[in-house]
């Protein structure tokens, strides 16, 4: 089956050979290394530089055959970003003077960009430009109106989809692999199940035995049981492809569900809502409420056969816990039960507690994701158990979704149970600024400090950690207070002495370098010391620099001088006479 998104990000792999032959065929100078130079960056997750080298080198002066080859890298990066606006915009803008082929290569990518961002209509503005404005013929009038039939399927709009397919096949004499998938999709949307499986026959490819597959069981040409077999292998060999292999789970869930295969139902929709796509594909759709409904119906069926009583939690607690490992699912479904339908508070939170431990130890933590941020069971975060959220927290940090995680914990002041308190808030505090939720975060470290005369060196070590955070994060003035507050509460010199330092470092961002030389100088005199030693010599070279944007020149020279006489290391050396000619050269410039 055709897919905009994979179509357009294809297309990455084949500009190094795009390129080499336009720069041939214009005969412009070769640009050999730079195309790799750029889909290294776009492979290696830096597409924004990538980008930056592109403005750089995509100049208006560049002759028509280099730029059109820096062109197609662009249009590559940007499907690899997904930002589609601004792919489908280059074709709004292109130079009046480029040869027709290639502008009509540069509105298909515009449509293909629109499509994968669910513009049918915005698609077709292109599709008529390249149709009336750039006369599209032969094999790219076929594309075209390929595309055309795409389009309508995008909007749901079958009529004109199975019309436009009609035409193209009286036209075309249409027989390829692709149109046969294209047109079993078609006929499967408008609910022509027996003939989408006929012409998908003899197709191969995985969308193909898919669409083939779903197609069957829907038409009952096969039965259930033959269909979930024949799911599950598929999905199986599509493993390096999720976006597939979820749909293929999909039609497992939907063949189990037909052939009232509960427990195998649960297992297809854990799987299917593990992988990435999206819940409303109009022919293999799961969403969450989905498995919901499947955990639902195979506990029914389990307590049905075991008598057991709505209500009474105990027993429906031991018949899950009696469960191994290879039948987790079923315990699985009895959680999900209870968390619904227990008499006791204490028993349901206990029920999201198993569900998400038994979903995170199987790898499913996407599922869980799903089941519990993207129900209508929960229209909120402030919905979600806390049992669940503090899970669920723990997932989106292992994922740097740091959005996701401070909206999870922030309302969450209790720790849980098998977390210290004090290093839970220290963790609560840290997401929220890396999430820049920083009042919260604040009111949770000075809260951490108020009822306590001393800190532990081990509180003290992960407290600091936090605040080192505070400082990149350029919250220097709230962090110098609260290092000032965790010095007065400990008694580890060592510690000490560095947070001086650190505090030195704070006052020198904000730009309060008389401040700052006093506290580097502290740290480097620290109890009595001579500042000689490889910690005091770093304290005090920078206290020199923090005294010479002070104004203190004298003050700087003479720390400089003190180092210099007291190092041997020949870059060490190099380094503090140059900042002596500097403060000089500061000291004699000329004023205006």
């Amino acid at each position: 089956m055709g897919n905009p998104l994979r179509r357009i990000q294809r297309r990455l792999r084949r500009v190094l050979v795009s390129l080499c032959a336009l720069c041939a065929l214009c005969g412009e100078q070769s640009f050999a290394g730079d195309p790799e130079r750029i889909e290294a960056l776009v492979r290696g997750g830096a597409p924004k530089l990538a980008l930056m080298l592109l403005d750089q080198e995509q100049t208006a002066s560049l002759p028509p055959g280099q730029w059109m080859a820096w062109e197609r890298q662009r249009l590559a990066v940007y499907a690899a970003l997904r930002d589609w606006d601004a792919l489908a915009g280059r074709a709004e803008h292109l130079p009046p003077d480029l040869p027709p082929e290639f502008r009509r290569y540069a509105l298909v990518q515009a449509v293909e960009a629109r499509l994968a961002a669910q513009d049918a209509e915005g698609a077709r503005r292109y599709l008529r430009r390249l149709v009336f404005g750039e006369r599209a013929g032969g094999a790219e009038l076929a594309q075209v109106r390929r595309l055309v039939i795409r389009s309508y399927l995008t909007e749901n709009n079958l009529a004109d989809a199975q019309t436009a397919l009609a035409r193209y096949q009286q036209d075309y004499n249409a027989r390829g692999e692709a149109w046969q998938t294209l047109h079993a999709e078609i006929l499967m949307r408008a609910g022509k199940d027996r003939a989408a499986f006929d012409v998908a026959a003899g197709a191969q490819s995985h969308e193909a035995r898919l669409m083939r597959l779903a197609s069957a069981l829907r038409a009952e040409i096969i039965k259930p049981a033959v269909a979930l077999g024949q799911a599950e292998k598929l999905a199986d060999e599509l493993r390096a492809k999720p976006a597939l292999a979820r749909k293929a789970w999909a039609a497992a869930a939907e063949a189990a569900l037909r052939g009232r295969a509960p427990a195998q139902r649960v297992l297809a929709l854990e799987r299917a809502l593990s992988l990435p796509g999206p819940g409303d594909d109009p022919l293999f759709g799961v969403e969450p409420e989905d498995l919901w409904q499947a955990y639902e119906r195979l506990a029914e069926s389990i307590g049905n056969a075991a008598r057991l009583l709505v209500g009474n939690d105990r027993a429906w607690l031991a018949k899950a816990e009696s469960y191994k490992a290879a039948d987790g699912h079923h315990a699985r479904a009895l959680y999900a039960f209870l968390a619904a339908h227990a008499a006791e508070d204490s028993t349901r939170a206990a029920a999201h507690q198993r569900l998400a431990d038994g979903l995170l130890k199987e790898g499913y933590g996407e599922t869980l994701r799903e089941l519990y941020t993207r129900s209508a069971r929960y229209g909120s975060v402030a919905a979600i158990p806390e049992v669940v959220r503090y899970r669920l927290a723990d997932k989106a940090l292992a994922d740097f979704d740091i959005r996701l995680a401070a909206q999870l914990v922030k309302d969450l002041v209790r720790p849980p149970e098998d977390e210290d308190a004090e290093f839970w808030r220290l963790r609560r505090a840290r997401v929220l600024i890396y999430a820049g939720d920083y009042h919260p975060a604040l009111v949770e470290l000075s809260g951490m400090l108020d009822d306590k005369r001393s800190l532990e060196p081990d509180l003290a070590g992960r407290y600091l950690q936090v605040l080192f955070d505070l400082q990149t994060a350029g919250k220097h003035e709230e962090a110098a207070v609260l290092l000032e507050s965790v010095y007065a509460r400990v008694d580890n010199e060592r510690m000490r002495r560095e947070i001086l330092f650190w505090i030195a470092d704070s006052k020198s961002a904000q730009g309060r370098y008389q401040e700052a030389a006093e506290w580097y100088l502290r740290s480097a005199t620290f109890n009595g010391a001579n500042g000689g030693d490889p910690w005091g010599e770093t304290a005090r070279f920078h206290a020199a620099e923090a005294l010479g944007r002070a104004g203190f020149i004298e003050d700087a020279r003479g720390v400089y001088l003190k180092l210099l006489g007291g190092t041997e290391d020949p870059r060490r050396r190099a380094q503090i006479e140059r900042n002596i000619q500097q403060l000089w050269l500061a000291q004699n410039a000329p004023t205006r």
